[in-house]
């Protein structure tokens, strides 16, 4: 595929162009900046250089962090609105906020237990695309033939940025893109790992409620029980329906549910997800290093030896 074509147009009789393509880098960068400057390049459409692949990490820099911080702005400011109104409003003489408080407390944790999975899926899936295409890596002969057969992956896109980074340097390294997707990877869980907290929380909040609830139902079981009978006063109070002591129900069930599942549960599967993602980056890092650095490297050496040898006959063959 020519990329950009160079046509000397000054002191030269016949045209010469010169094909840029990811199999044959016989243009070098300095040579390419003085051809841009005397004005002979024309790029046909792919950008200065042309030089960057599609990037399996571009989903990453497309999520948004002001919409994503909107979107849980609206989510958790709707909830309290809901919880708080359920607070006031009462059938058959109790609050709302008791059932409130079960559907959110179990609402989330179903919510994290799936975007755990998807997580989980995920990592595996790319894992299996990594070995996969290893194996196609082997049976092709060059570069280009890989990055048209093996479909998007963080194991294509992380070969591709290291194939960008063996065309310019000599020293090619994946330290600091592995140090990057394990960033990318734990960021994927970070939503798990900070609900899995929020719902304890949200446990405690229960706690409070229920006490809250206890309290004001109690001042009023003594209030209507004053001078009565003490025995209908204690059985008042532990009235499963409209005591001051069910209160306590609220208490302990919302704290003993928040605690299962955000201090149990999503606390050791998101612990099973983060050390999937961490060996799924020791996975990929120890195939990059055995089956693809090595010809990257060799490559690397030659293309510099073909800037080398561009910038010498750039500079016989530049007009004065």
């Amino acid at each position: 595929m020519c990329i950009f074509k160079i046509v000397f147009q000054k002191s030269i009789d016949s045209h010469l162009c010169v094909l840029y393509s990811k199999n044959n880098f016989n243009l070098s960068i300095q040579a390419y900046h003085i051809y841009a400057k005397l004005g002979w390049l024309e790029v046909n459409g792919l950008g200065e250089l042309g030089l960057l692949v599609d990037s399996y990490a571009a989903q990453f820099e497309a999520v948004s962090g002001l919409a994503e911080w909107r979107y849980w702005a609206i989510t958790l400011l709707g909830t309290t609105i809901l919880l708080t109104a359920s607070y006031f409003i009462e059938i058959n003489g109790n609050s709302l906020i008791d059932e409130a408080m079960y559907i959110v407390i179990a609402g989330l944790g179903v919510v994290m237990l799936v975007l755990g999975y998807k997580n989980a899926v995920f990592l595996d899936r790319q894992k299996q695309l990594a070995s996969e295409q290893v194996r196609i890596l082997e049976q092709v002969s060059s570069f280009d033939d890989f990055f048209e057969k093996a479909s998007p992956s963080i194991f294509q896109s992380h070969i591709s940025n290291l194939y960008e980074i063996a065309l310019t340097h000599t020293d090619v390294s994946q330290d600091n893109l592995i140090e990057i997707l394990h960033f990318r990877l734990a960021a994927r869980n970070k939503t798990v790992n900070l609900f899995a907290s929020v719902l304890i929380t949200l446990g405690l909040i229960g706690t409070i409620v229920g006490l809250i609830i206890m309290m004001s139902d109690l001042a009023r079981d003594i209030r209507q029980g004053a001078g009565g009978d003490p025995a209908q006063l204690m059985r008042d109070l532990f009235d499963p329906q409209t005591g001051a002591l069910g209160g306590l129900s609220t208490a302990f069930i919302t704290t003993l549910l928040a605690a299962v599942i955000g201090g149990v549960i999503l606390r050791v599967l998101s612990s099973v997800v983060d050390s999937s993602a961490m060996r799924y980056s020791a996975h990929l890092a120890e195939l990059t290093e055995v089956y693809v650095l090595p010809q990257l490297r060799k490559l690397a050496i030659n293309q510099n030896d073909c800037r080398h040898e561009e910038d010498t006959s750039v500079e016989r063959e530049l007009p004065e």
